[in-house]
């Protein structure tokens, strides 16, 4: 009873981050600029206006801007670039009898009829003007990946995007001390609405690895509004920096190639990324090929990622999550419940000395924490309790067994209870921006799918384990370990993001989510659930059998346990997900307990038979 009190206090936090993360329901999409502007290139009949307002009309909402370089005017055909030589050559073979002085190493560059280029280079670059035959010329001596390197953004380029009613989003590159100072003033010069964000590219942030350089200017920048995109899967170094400075105010953004994947793919990718990961910003390249087909390509897909979320999310600019808080009393009343709850579990070893090691070792990480505010030992307090969770969710049901609908009912919603109390415990503690934002993250996943079955299978079978120690090795004894550990391995792998999945599942999985909006987890409602329901009921009458069918049943529960520990998914997607395998795992449960009861009497006679 003190543990449920403990838990019911401590709810508000939990429908606090419920309510953060159903209310942030804006999206957008966005593709480069640059590629746009390419496309036109290519493409024979539509310009670069065309091609933003057919991408408009079909729903982009956003484009991202990148400054320009040289390389870039050149191939624009606004400048032309001689090396020293390059130069020399040319007016060698022009008949041309001034010379240029190839001693001097650097750049020739025609400078531009426009004016707004023209000042451009002059400002940013301060090159010496040159005349050589009648031809003025910008001289800058020469630097590394000076040609290549980013001058300016450019604010004709805003001004078409803005006057087509777009978005747009500033790419920031990490250069050196003085290039990233005039980023830096220009991106506070060209701030105008709440609306603009920035997005770092390449491996850092800007000022890395100078950290004092980093919170300058991200602080800088936050300051006159700018907030920061998170690349999903991407570990820029520097931005946890960045995400901490600004109490996580950052926008997850999924990037994807629509080279990669098929169309449907494509945008069935991009559909869960929003829905289910807090993705606020779909990020995607153009694809290659035939103009007309890539454009084709690109408006199939910003239509179709509109048209399946269009009941959930709207179209927009995005923004952070507004801050979750959660005060001391909440954090410390939800460190006692989860040492009373795995002072609880212990006992199930039935050993007064493991109850008190475990109070008494959880104990000692809340005092660590308080101590050093190491966010680590909150982590490692969590894990505990994840693997804990199934594993006292299971024994502590099991050990009966029942063969009536009622008791194997209740030994079902008594697990479930047991394993919710673990993942209240758990998803209190690790509330708020920094883990639904994904920069701090539940570590030990592997743990949590590994230990409770080894702990479930070494505490079942313990005398047998010491008999079978006993036994001299026989060849059949190395094959069964061998299987069981090729089946291990392949447990292990397809877990996580990593795990590989036949075209098979994919379509079962894409028409799950299709009927269901979230699909439950196979792992769940197939294997480990239903096996619990049917363990419980042979238990009685067949324990041996009972305890190997427990060994897949504590699946169930360690899945969903790990459902809920990947902090950055919705918690409403998770509470769907789990209530249909929950469901489905409870029907499949007792289509498997009727298979038994009409299959094991049918196979005993046959048996029998033969033998007789």
């Amino acid at each position: 009873m003190t543990l449920i009190v403990l838990l019911a206090v401590t709810i508000p936090g939990i429908i606090e981050r419920w309510q953060t993360e159903t209310e942030n329901n804006t999206y957008e999409i966005a593709a480069p600029y640059q590629e746009i502007d390419q496309l036109a290139t290519d493409h024979e009949e539509l310009n670069t206006e065309d091609i933003l307002s057919s991408l408009k009309k079909s729903g982009l909402n956003t484009v991202s801007i990148s400054p320009l370089s040289l390389n870039w005017m050149e191939n624009q055909d606004i400048i032309t670039i001689y090396n020293e030589q390059e130069l020399n050559d040319a007016l060698r073979f022009s008949n041309q009898d001034e010379m240029v002085d190839t001693e001097a190493k650097g750049y020739y560059i025609t400078q531009p009829r426009d004016a707004y280029f023209n000042k451009l280079i002059s400002e940013n670059l301060q090159p010496s003007s040159v005349t050589i035959s009648g031809q003025d010329f910008y001289f800058i001596e020469k630097e590394m990946d000076i040609l290549s390197r980013n001058i300016a953004y450019n604010e004709e380029t805003l001004d078409q995007v803005k006057q087509l009613g777009l978005n747009y989003m500033f790419r920031v590159e990490n250069t050196n001390q003085k290039w990233n100072q005039k980023s830096v003033d220009q991106l506070i010069k060209l701030k105008e609405t709440d609306t603009t964000n920035l997005l770092f590219y390449g491996q850092d942030v800007i000022g890395y690895p100078n950290m004092e350089e980093v919170e300058q200017w991200t602080n800088q920048l936050t300051d006159v509004g700018y907030h920061f995109y998170s690349i999903e899967f991407t570990q820029q170094k520097g931005l946890q920096t960045i995400a901490r400075n600004t109490d996580y105010n950052t926008i997850r953004l999924h990037s994807m190639d629509l080279n990669n994947k098929t169309l449907p793919e494509n945008i069935d990718q991009a559909v869960r990324a929003v829905k289910e990961r807090n993705i606020r910003s779909i990020f995607f390249h153009i694809q290659a090929g035939d103009p007309t087909e890539s454009l084709e390509n690109a408006n199939a897909f910003v239509e179709g990622v509109h048209h399946n979320l269009e009941n959930n999310f709207q179209q927009g600019s995005p923004k952070p999550f507004t801050e979750i808080n959660t005060p001391i009393w909440t954090q410390v009343l939800l460190f006692l419940a989860g040492i009373l709850f795995t002072g609880l579990a212990a006992t199930i070893v039935r050993d007064r000395k493991w109850m008190i090691a475990a109070i008494v070792f959880m104990t000692l990480l809340v005092i660590g924490y308080y101590l050093t505010e190491r966010l680590f030992l909150i982590q490692g307090f969590a894990l505990i309790l994840a693997i804990v969770a199934p594993i006292y969710a299971v024994l502590s049901t099991i050990n009966t067994g029942d063969k009536q609908l009622g008791g194997i009912t209740l030994h079902y919603l008594k697990a479930l209870g047991i394993t919710f109390v673990g993942i209240i415990i758990v998803i209190g503690l690790l509330n708020g921006n920094a883990f639904i934002t994904g920069f701090e993250v539940f570590r030990g996943v592997k743990l949590v799918y590994l230990i409770p079955i080894l702990f479930v299978g070494v505490f079942l079978f313990w005398r047998e384990i010491v008999m079978l120690l006993k036994v001299p090795v026989k060849y059949w004894h190395l094959a069964v370990i061998f299987i069981i550990g090729v089946i291990g391995i392949y447990y292990i792998t397809r877990t996580g993001n990593s795990a590989t999945v036949s075209d098979m599942e994919l379509m079962i999985r894409s028409t799950l989510e299709e009927w269901l909006y979230v699909r439950p987890r196979t792992k769940e409602f197939l294997i480990g659930l239903p096996f619990y329901l049917l363990a419980i009921y042979v238990f009685k009458t067949n324990k041996l059998l009972g305890k190997v069918l427990v060994i897949p049943g504590i699946i169930g529960f360690l899945s969903i346990m790990n459902t809920f520990t990947h902090l950055h998914i919705p918690l409403h997607i998770s509470l769907l997900r789990t209530g249909y395998s929950i469901v489905i795992g409870y029907l499949l449960g007792l289509l498997l307990i009727w298979i038994y009861r009409k299959c094991v009497p049918f196979i005993t006679k046959r048996i029998r038979r033969e033998w007789v």
